[in-house]
């Protein structure tokens, strides 16, 4: 999935004085990852609220539930974990 691409302080990424384009499943993925549930008007039941996770509020069904809504986003995740306060997540390139 192709799109704009933001760098890790969410600041659009410029190159030669234009935006730059490209694969954008990771960022996509971090942004509902870190979401809080209605952060996103137009769909209230997407985020993660990966912060809570962190926090110490486990949920067995985290990851689940995680993969589901990335994969109504086309995004097909191979691997995601909370662990010891770092979200691991390898997206399939397939």
């Amino acid at each position: 999935m192709n799109g704009i691409l933001t760098d890790d302080n969410g600041d659009l990424i410029i190159t030669s004085g234009h935006v730059t384009v490209g694969d954008n499943r990771e960022q996509c993925a971090r942004h509902l990852i870190t979401a809080w549930t209605g952060e996103y008007k137009h769909a209230p039941m997407l985020g993660g609220n990966v912060r809570r996770m962190i926090a110490g509020g486990h949920d067995p069904f985290w990851a689940g539930r995680m993969k589901e809504q990335l994969k109504q986003c086309h995004i097909s995740v191979e691997h995601l974990r909370v662990k010891e306060g770092n979200v691991e997540l390898i997206i399939d390139n397939g």
